[in-house]
C-alpha cells in the first residue's frame, strides 16, 4: 500500500487550514493511500488548534512548529528537510505532495496530482495555473512578471507550490539550497523532468489574497536569483545587441548600469540569502495529533 506525505505551510490562518484538511479527507475517502499530513506552523502567533475528529481518512496528522515566521517557501523547504530525516527510503511506495493551506491551491485536485506522481514516478508533477482569480490589473502585472522571468531565465514559471512527486526523485529535488529561495524555480534548477497538470487557481477560503505588488517583486527576485548564472549570460547577450544598435552614449550608459546592477543584485541576493545554518535548527517543536509520521 502506497504512503503519501502532504506538506502544507500555515501562518495564522487556522480556519483555512481546518477547511483544507476536511477537503483533503473527503478526496482521499475512496483511495488506498496511507496518508500523513505534515503541517509546517510558520511561527503563528495565534492559538494553533485543529479539529481532527472528522478526518477519518487521514491516517497521520503532524505539526512542525518553527521558532519564527520565515515565509511559505522557507517553511516548505524546512518541512522537506525534516521529512528527509524521518521517513525510510523505500522509494517505490512513497509520494510527497505540497500545497498551500489558504485554499488557492485547489485541494479537490490533490488526488489527481498524487495519482500522476505514482504513474510517472520519475517525473515531478506541478499544477500549472490554468486561470487566476485576481483583478484584471494584477493579472497584467503578473503576466509581465512571467515574461520578464522567461526572458532572463529561459523558463516560463506559471506554477507555484502545488505539486506531487515520488520519493524516488526526492534526493535530487532536495540536493541543495535552491528550494530555500523559491520552491518552483528550485525544483526546475535541480530536476529537468517536469509535467504540468492544468488546475484553475481558486480564491482563498477566508480573507483576501496576500499577493500584491510588493509580494510579486520580492517573489520574482527570489525565483530569478536561483538562475543568476542563466540571467548573466542571457542579459549579456541582450546587452551586447543593444551596444551594437545604440548610438547614444547616454542611453548606452543607462543600459550598462542596468546590466551591472541587475546581475550584482541577483548574485549577492543568491549568495547572501542562503541559509547560514541548518534550517532544521529553526524547528521549535514537533508533535503528532493523530498517529506517527512513518
Amino acid at each position: 500500500m502506497k504512503k503519501v506525505y502532504i506538506i502544507t505551510p500555515s501562518y495564522d490562518d487556522l480556519r483555512s487550514l481546518n477547511k483544507l484538511l476536511l477537503i483533503i479527507n473527503k478526496n482521499l475517502k475512496n483511495s488506498s493511500y496511507i496518508t500523513s499530513i505534515l503541517i509546517v506552523n510558520d511561527g503563528s502567533k495565534k492559538n494553533f488548534h485543529l479539529n481532527i475528529k472528522k478526518l477519518q481518512y487521514i491516517n497521520n496528522i503532524n505539526i512542525l512548529s518553527l521558532k519564527k515566521n520565515v515565509g511559505s517557501q522557507k517553511a516548505i523547504f524546512t518541512g522537506l528537510k525534516f521529512l528527509e530525516k524521518k521517513i525510510k527510503a523505500n522509494s517505490s511506495q512513497k509520494v510527497i505532495s505540497i500545497l498551500d493551506s489558504d485554499g488557492e491551491d485547489n485541494p479537490n485536485k490533490i488526488k489527481d496530482l498524487i495519482d500522476l506522481a505514482n504513474k510517472k514516478n520519475d517525473t515531478f508533477i506541478f499544477a500549472s495555473r490554468l486561470e487566476r482569480t485576481e483583478s484584471f490589473v494584477f493579472k497584467i502585472i503578473n503576466n509581465l512578471r512571467l515574461y520578464i522571468t522567461f526572458l532572463l531565465t529561459g523558463y516560463y514559471i506559471n506554477f507555484g507550490n502545488f505539486s506531487a512527486f515520488s520519493y524516488k526523485i526526492f534526493k535530487k529535488i532536495i540536493s541543495n539550497d535552491n528550494l530555500y529561495f523559491a520552491f518552483s524555480s528550485g525544483v526546475l534548477k535541480n530536476y529537468s523532468k517536469i509535467f504540468l497538470y492544468p488546475v484553475k487557481k481558486k480564491k482563498r477560503f477566508f480573507g483576501n489574497s496576500k499577493a500584491n505588488l510588493h509580494f510579486l517583486i520580492n517573489h520574482s527576485i527570489n525565483i530569478i536569483s536561483v538562475f543568476y548564472i542563466n540571467v548573466f549570460f542571457r542579459s549579456l547577450l541582450i546587452y551586447l545587441l543593444l551596444v551594437i544598435f545604440l548610438n547614444d552614449p547616454k542611453s548606452l550608459m543607462i543600459v550598462t548600469l542596468i546590466f551591472l546592477v541587475l546581475n550584482l543584485i541577483l548574485f549577492f541576493f543568491n549568495k547572501l540569502g542562503k541559509p547560514r545554518k541548518n534550517v532544521i535548527l529553526n524547528i521549535n517543536i514537533f508533535k503528532s495529533l493523530k498517529g506517527k509520521l512513518v
